[in-house]
């Protein structure tokens, strides 16, 4: 898929990993929207901001983001799991949504985009937190 000018939010305490998160993200063509830090300004935006895609860290600031992920939901605006959490530990109504490890590569990220964006089947996806 071309992800010339994708609009991508980025929901990531970690300010190093926003960063290069931004980099990558930037170097695949993305525009990134905002890096957003802390749970309540990532609700708020997810109501507010215009976006294409967001990557969702599961704990921002300590607080769980699945709240986030379903208000993406209810607006339509697919999301993509980054965490350093086994997809055994997501709850199975989050199983449809693309999930990448920590640390992941650009390759994975470009295939979690991919797929959250339709361009790919979940089957073809690389999920490197399901259990082996």
């Amino acid at each position: 898929m071309d992800m010339t000018g994708l609009r991508v939010m980025v929901f990531e305490d970690d300010f190093l990993l926003a960063g290069t998160l931004a980099d990558v993200l930037a170097r695949l063509g993305c525009t990134v929207v905002r890096c957003i830090a802390t749970f309540d300004l990532a609700m708020e935006a997810a109501d507010t901001e215009s976006f294409d895609v967001a990557v969702v860290d599961l704990q921002l600031q300590g607080i769980t983001a699945f709240p986030l992920l379903d208000r993406l939901a209810e607006r339509g605006i697919p999301g993509i799991i980054a965490s350093c959490r086994s997809r055994v530990e997501i709850p199975p109504r989050y199983t449809s949504i693309p999930a990448i490890s920590k640390p992941y590569t650009a390759n994975e990220l470009r295939r979690a985009i991919d797929v959250a964006c339709g361009a790919e089947s979940a089957g073809d996806s690389l999920d490197r937190t399901a259990p082996h």
